[in-house]
Formats: C-alpha cells, structure tokens, sequence
C-alpha cells in the first residue's frame, strides 16, 4: 500500500478499504505503517470500510485520549469524494411516509435509508453513494426523483431497524387490536348481547390489545431508550381525534416524534401505567407515578409519570432524571470560576438558609441535587422532604409530602429535627408556615435547602417578607439566593460570528454596564445539531450572597424599586450574566432575550 496509495487513489463504484485508508494517509490522519496493519488485516473483511476502521480504533492526533468517531471518518469522507454527508435526525423524518418507499430487506442489503420524502423527490442516506446500481430500479417504482448523501453505516443500521421495526411492531397491533375487537363485537351480537350501538361503540373501546403483550413492550422500551438519546427531558403521550401523537421535550422545545393509531396509543398507555404502578381502571382522575428503569446502555434513569383525563383520552407525561446528573460537580451546572467558590461556601455552611428560585423546568432539581450530592458525605445525615420526590438518591433520606394524613412540609421538618439531621432539604417554600420552620431550623444548627418560586433572587426577599417572616430573622438566616434560568447553548460546530445589534443588547442590559461586543454569535444549524444551531443547554443566574452589606439594606417594609436601588454592585444582575453568556459565545442573544426578567 504506503507510498503507491499516496501518489493514486483508485475510486470505484463502491468504497473499499484501500481507498479509505489512502485518504486518511495522505492527510495524515494514520499513520502508513498502521493503515497497512489495518489493510493486511482485513483484506477478507467484507464489512463495510468505515466499520472496520473505526471497530480498529484510530488516535485523533487534534485531540489526546480520543479515537475518531465513524461519523467523524464519514464526515472526512464526503468531502474527499464530494458527496453531501449528512448525520440522519430520525426525529425529523416522517416514518410513516418512509417505509413506503422500499422494503426492509433490500434497504438493509444496500445500507440506504430514505430520509425525506415530498412530492417530486426522495432523500435516501446510503453508506455506498457512489453506488447507483440500484437507483435507476427504485426511481422506476416511486417515480420521483432520488438525492443521495452519505451517511455512517452504523447509523444506517441503528435508524433503519428502528424505524422498520417500530412500524412492522405498531402495525402488528393496530391490525390486531382490530381483528380482535370485531371478532368479540360479532359474538356479542350473534349472543344478542348488544342492545344498541352506543354499546357496542363502548365495548369496542375497552377492548384492546393485551397490555403486557410482547408487541407492546418493545415500543415502550423502544419509547424510552429512543427519547433518553435524543436527550428529551418529558415523553408527551397525546390522544387526538383520528390519530394520537407522541412528543418529545428536546433543550425546552417540544417536537412531534410519532402518530399512533389510536388502539395502539391506549394499550401504550396502559402500559406505562402497569409499570409506573397507577390504578388501570382509573380513567377520570388524574393520577402519579414512577418508572425506574435500565436502558439499553445500562445506565439507570427514573421517570415521574402524570395522567390526566383529556377529551380524547388518558394524556400522560413522563419527565426523565438522569441517575447520574446528581453525581456531577458545580462545573456541570454552568457556574463560572467564582461564583463555584462562592456557591460551594454557602453550601458547606454549618448552619443557615439557602434558596434556589425559578420557574418549573429552570433546572432547581439538578441544582439541589448536585449541591446536595457534593455535601451528603458519610458523617452527615441528609434529610429532605418533597412533593413529589423527583429522583431517589441513596445517601438522602426523602420523605414525600402526603397533606391527607397531616405530613406537610412544615410538619416534615418538625419531625426532621428529631431525627438527628444536618442538612434539611423543604422541596419548596410556600406558605408562612412552611418558611418559618425552615428559618427556626436553619437558625438551630441546621443546614437548609429550599426552592421559591419567584422571578429573582431580590423577588425572593420580597416574597418572605410578604408571607409575614420579620426581616430580622431573614437577615440571620439567609446565607444566599440562586436565581436561574436554562437556554439553549449554540452548536460549537455551526455558530455564525455578527455585528452586535447595539439596540437588543441595551434592551438586554437594561441600563446595567457591560460594554457591547464587536461581534457576538448566532445559530446557524447543521448535522450535528440537527439544523437548530443548539446542542443542549446551560444555566443563566443571579447569586446573591447574604454579606454584612446586603443585610443593611433590608426591613420590613422595603420596597422592590428600594431592593433594586440599594443592592446595586453587591451582585452580578441576570441581565449581566446573560450577557457575559453571549460575550463568550455560549448562547444567543435572543436566547437571553426570552428567559431575561
């Protein structure tokens, strides 16, 4: 191979090993004694070229400890054979449309996908573009017109068994559930059962595919590992009138993943209820629950599922905790170097009060329990009292609220105080009650966390004082207040350098100082981040400790325009830390612009 490869690169219908490793040599991604190895090695090897090289494990000399990824290598790849290389968004493709285009059988034999269809032409994602053989056969048959890109083999694969087999094992139900509900409604009328249609109609909806059904089983396990990689926070399951959807929660935005037949969608639902222990018959209230489960990959992840009764049916939502997020250090939250120093003080306090605020999906829930995972070492004990209990972590000791038999939060912390605790964690803060006994514990020895809902970390100290907590007892307590919100964070890969518009960047100050940037940057959309021009998300925030000079400032009667005017420069506002956001490339302006208060 070696020196006779660099000088000529044969190409041919199909991409061979040869040819591969011959551009990865001449751009000196490996090395030629290693591409011989994997050549010599390999020459019977009938599995795809990029399969084997990447199963071989190639160094990526830009980046130390790290292999190149097969959609690396396929990205690389395309550009050296001048064929658009695309990474497949199985999100964003109509399943529904695509097994019409071609069979299981012979999409899998050729490794192409179709991706996209409309009314003149069909995307197909194939792992040989060069590859024709086929084309002239299948154009032939759907009579449109077919685009071909490139794509990794192995997710050719992964999304071509996923689709096929979701919709083979969905229409394996439907065509079921139908033979069976008219089989049972035709003996029912040859018994003389039926007095009238509404009746039949009524019995025609209980009657459904078994629950616990193999069919069934594999498209919730499907449902669950599909949305845990995809990183959805919520799976909405939705009945409609003709066909029900299921939507996936993805960086705060929700997106339509799937239609369901109806029949199909309700012994899905059924389900999940079995698993996530909530009465099946009950259909008219709505209920709670919880799955834990291990994926696929092994990793473990919790889901609270809610159910309500909708016109059309059951909807139920389930929210995902990765296991794992808790384990994570202050980094993960998305602090800057500082504001880590300043948080892991106030969290490693002896004593005293400290509160996160923000509206629901703000990301309160990691924060806390990242903070509380950092502090509940073996010779503490943790205690924390919830509504609902969002994720079970061994080294807390969680209770959950039930207001039926008496156990309030303000009660829980009673009886926490008789239990030996160090840290106290009130899931959230919501009355006088509640917000006097976590200041009498946090003022007796005792670490207290807790959540507010308010607008910002200053809407926090207006809030107590309006439930009717003397400013005296807020000033001895309160060790600080963490404000935040989530935005998208831009794709690294495709973000676009402009002009800072000086007009939306005053409007985000709102008379704070920062000095606006020449440039700043925005989405732009690509493979990688499926053409949203975001991939995840952080955390925007306010902190604000509880100083010698913040305690000055507040009494009881203290007004928020007085808050705000007094406070200035003993913090960092929201609207500046959003903006040192944009400032270091991390998210939009108009990202910052939707959550800023």
């Amino acid at each position: 191979m070696g020196q006779a490869l660099k000088k000529q690169i044969l190409m041919g219908p199909k991409l061979t090993l040869k040819e591969v490793l011959g551009y990865m040599v001449n751009d000196s991604l490996i090395d030629e004694v290693s591409a011989q190895k994997i050549f010599t090695e390999n020459k019977i090897n009938r599995n795809h070229p990029l399969s084997i090289i990447s199963q071989h494990g190639v160094p990526d000399r830009r980046r130390a400890g790290r292999m190149i990824s097969i959609d690396e290598l396929t990205e690389f790849l395309a550009n050296k054979i001048e064929i658009p290389y695309i990474k497949i968004d199985s999100m964003s493709m109509n399943i529904e449309s695509i097994v019409k285009v071609i069979p299981y059988a012979y999409a899998s034999r050729l490794q192409i996908l179709p991706i996209f269809v409309d009314e003149t032409s069909v995307v197909f994602a194939s792992a040989q573009p060069r590859d024709h053989s086929w084309v002239d056969e299948i154009k032939n048959i759907i009579k449109k017109d077919i685009i071909i890109k490139f794509a990794s083999p192995t997710q050719i694969k992964l999304v071509l068994d996923e689709i096929f087999v979701v919709q083979k094992t969905l229409s394996s139900m439907q065509g079921a559930t139908i033979a069976e509900r008219s089989k049972h409604e035709q003996k029912l009328l040859r018994d003389g059962k039926i007095e009238d249609l509404d009746k039949l109609i009524e019995i025609g909806k209980q009657k459904r595919w078994g629950d616990q059904d193999s069919s069934v089983v594999k498209i919730v396990d499907w449902l669950i590992n599909f949305a845990y990689t995809e990183r959805a926070s919520d799976i909405h399951m939705e009945p409609k009138k003709g066909m029900g959807q299921i939507r996936f929660r993805v960086d705060g935005k929700l997106k339509v993943v799937y239609k369901i037949d109806p029949e199909a969608m309700l012994s899905v639902i059924s389900r999940i209820k079995i698993l996530s222990e909530m009465k099946l018959d009950e259909k008219r209230k709505p209920q709670d629950g919880r799955i834990k489960r291990f994926l696929d990959n092994g990793k473990k992840i919790e889901m609270r599922v809610s159910s309500v009764p909708t016109y059309h049916g059951e909807k139920i939502v389930m929210r995902i905790f990765d296991q794992t997020v808790a384990g994570q250090n202050l980094d993960f939250i998305g602090f800057n170097a500082p504001d880590v120093e300043m948080w892991n003080s106030m969290i490693h306090s002896s004593q005293g009060l400290v509160l996160v605020t923000g509206p629901t999906g703000s990301g309160k829930t990691t924060t806390l329990y990242t903070s509380l995972n950092i502090v509940a070492t073996e010779d503490v004990n943790v205690c924390s009292v919830e509504d609902p209990i969002e994720m079970n972590i061994d080294s807390i000791n969680q209770i959950q609220v039930n207001p039926q038999i008496g156990l309030t939060f303000a009660e829980s912390i009673r009886s926490f105080l008789r239990q030996d605790p160090d840290i106290i964690m009130v899931g959230e803060i919501r009355d006088y009650e509640t917000a006097e006994s976590a200041i009498q514990a946090s003022l007796t020895g005792h670490l207290v966390f807790s959540t507010v809902h308010t607008n910002g970390a200053l809407a926090t100290i207006q809030r107590l004082i309006d439930l009717g907590l003397p400013s005296f007892l807020i000033n001895s307590s309160l060790k600080g207040i963490l404000a935040q919100r989530l935005v998208r964070r831009l794709c690294p890969n495709c973000k676009e350098k402009i002009p800072t518009p000086k007009d939306k960047w005053n409007i985000l100050l709102d008379g704070n100082k920062l000095k606006a940037p020449e440039f700043i940057y925005k989405p732009a959309g690509c493979n990688e981040c499926k053409n949203t021009g975001y991939v995840g998300r952080l955390c925007v925030y306010e902190l604000v400790e509880f100083t010698d000079d913040m305690k000055k400032i507040i009494h009881q009667k203290i007004e928020m325009s007085e808050l705000k005017e007094k406070s200035r420069g003993l913090f960092v506002p929201f609207r500046v830390n959003c903006a040192q956001r944009v400032i270091e490339g991390e998210t939009s302006l108009e990202e910052v612009l939707e959550v800023a208060y």
